[in-house]
């Protein structure tokens, strides 16, 4: 396996683990009154996530992965502009509910495209 194809895989399986984290954390949040503070720690991962995502750049084979990356960057970016918006405008103290809507749904597949991709890059090794 070359160089390129071991460091895609070894992103794609952080990738994987902050999207396990971010549910984690998003569970918290909507079982906690959707406060505020939980909500910072899902703008911290969603932009770990949103960056991670553009780095691998999984553009190429995989037409239906491609699609789905595509959504997710669409998704994260307007999830952080309306969420950093929203928190200007409101300024909420860490207790405060902070919920918003008008973005892009989560795209709920990228996860075990991004495994099976994952586990093919696995297999060249």
């Amino acid at each position: 396996m070359s160089l390129t194809n071991k460091l895609k895989g070894l992103k794609i399986k952080t990738l994987l683990l902050l999207l396990s984290e971010v549910k984690n954390i998003h569970q918290n949040y909507m079982s906690n009154g959707k406060i505020f503070l939980h909500a910072i720690e899902l703008r911290d991962i969603n932009e770990k996530i949103l960056v991670l995502i553009k780095e691998i750049n999984l553009q190429g084979g995989d037409k239906e992965l491609k699609d789905s990356s595509l959504d997710l960057i669409e998704h994260l970016e307007q999830w952080i502009s309306i969420w950093d918006r929203e928190k200007d405008i409101r300024r909420p103290n860490d207790n405060d509910e902070f919920i918003f809507n008008g973005y892009k749904k989560y795209p709920k597949k990228i996860e075990n495209l991004l495994i099976r991709h994952s586990t093919t890059l696995d297999r060249l090794e």
